[in-house]
């Protein structure tokens, strides 16, 4: 009894390890509708290798290779990354250099609006003063004041 569930499962345990060529197949195809050109191809040579003569196996070799290679779409997808970068980086310098623009323009604004004001203070504090003295002038003359006027004669 031990000896018939020995050989039993030796049979078992090598049919495990046994791979038909349509096996070989259904994987390499699993992997190929996947994506996945790398194990595909792998795992369709290996099959042609057991099996020189199958036709599925050497059709699917075929359709493998149509396949684009994954590091090509990498590579690409890294140079798009990369370009886009660039851009972003590009913008986003010409952003700042825009507001850095805006600023000076504001601050240029703003200098001019302070010296107009400054201006305005002046010559209002300059007709303020002549207000004032031409003031004191009325009030003297009113007194009766009468500034000595020198003669040169």
């Amino acid at each position: 009894m031990k000896s018939l569930i020995l050989v039993v499962f030796c049979l078992c345990s090598m049919s495990t390890f046994a791979q038909s060529a349509t096996d070989y197949f259904h994987i390499a195809a699993n992997h190929y509708v996947n994506a996945n050109k790398k194990t595909a191809t792998a795992t369709v040579r290996e099959g042609i290798q057991k099996y020189p003569d199958n036709q599925k196996l050497k059709g699917l070799s075929a359709k493998i290779e149509e396949l684009p290679d994954p590091e090509d779409d990498q590579n690409q997808q890294n140079q798009n990354q990369n370009q886009n970068q660039d851009q972003d980086e590009q913008n986003q310098d010409q952003q700042q250099e825009q507001k850095k623009d805006d600023m000076q323009q504001k601050q240029e604004q703003q200098q001019q609006q302070l010296s107009r004001e400054d201006a305005q203070r002046m010559l209002d504090a300059i007709a303020q003063e002549e207000k004032e003295l031409q003031e004191k002038l009325q009030k003297k003359e009113r007194a009766g004041y009468r500034p000595q006027i020198e003669k040169n004669w």
